[in-house]
């Protein structure tokens, strides 16, 4: 997480007119979970960063989507910010490259992740198009491998998303589907475009052109 993102810039009213959350809402969601906590001015004004309006709509989502209380919703994110940073600490530690990948089915993502492993990538797998975009902004990887159909929302619907959006619009984003939509795809933002079934010297040819990425690294 980059430290521009966590320093406070936004009042407390601008935040509660940008997520629909009250300012009443707000306050009560910081005193009882501690857990999207403003810094404050000399004159004790509440100051959101970046990160707090994320987490925010987050929460708010959860909320009017999933239908979940405010608690629950404020433990689910809790223990999803532990993961994700866990996830983009270990990669920092020792200088790896980070991939996310969104794949609907469990077993394919275990295989990209298998064959990426192998190069000396690290990899994060979430399974829907919510938890991908969710994760761009927080965990902010190197590369993301998105499948086009995924639970909750599109993978053209994510790129898209990921690309309009200031924070991921950098990060390099590779699609791939059973069903020929490269246009569409390139439309959406997509870097590039790879047709399933994919074999995996093709994936790790893709990832390495994406990244820059010459290094020789051993199977």
């Amino acid at each position: 997480m980059d430290h521009e993102s966590a320093i406070g810039v936004y009042s407390i009213h601008a935040v509660a007119q940008v997520t629909g959350v009250p300012q009443t809402t707000l306050r009560h969601w910081e005193k009882a979970y501690g857990l999207v906590v403003p810094s404050r001015t000399q004159g004790g004004h509440r100051l959101y960063s970046e990160d707090d309006v994320r987490r925010i709509t987050w929460l708010k989502r959860k909320i009017d989507e999933d239908g979940i209380q405010a608690g629950p919703a404020h433990a689910l994110l809790e223990r999803e910010l532990k993961k994700v940073g866990m996830v983009a600490e270990k990669a920092a530690s020792h200088g790896a490259i980070l991939i996310l990948v969104a794949e609907k089915d469990p077993i394919t993502a275990d295989l990209e992740q298998y064959f990426l492993n192998k190069q000396g990538y690290d990899v994060h797998i979430v399974l829907d198009g919510r938890r991908a975009v969710e994760t761009a902004e927080t965990v902010k990887p190197d590369l993301i491998i998105l499948d086009v159909i995924l639970p909750g929302l599109s993978g053209l619907k994510v790129c898209s998303g990921l690309k309009n959006n200031p924070l991921t619009k950098d990060i390099p984003v590779l699609v791939f589907s059973v069903l020929d939509v490269r246009d569409r795809a390139l439309q959406a933002g997509a870097d590039a475009f790879l047709l399933k079934p994919i074999e995996h010297p093709r994936l790790i040819e893709a990832v390495r052109a994406l990244l820059n990425d010459d290094t020789v690294r051993s199977a």
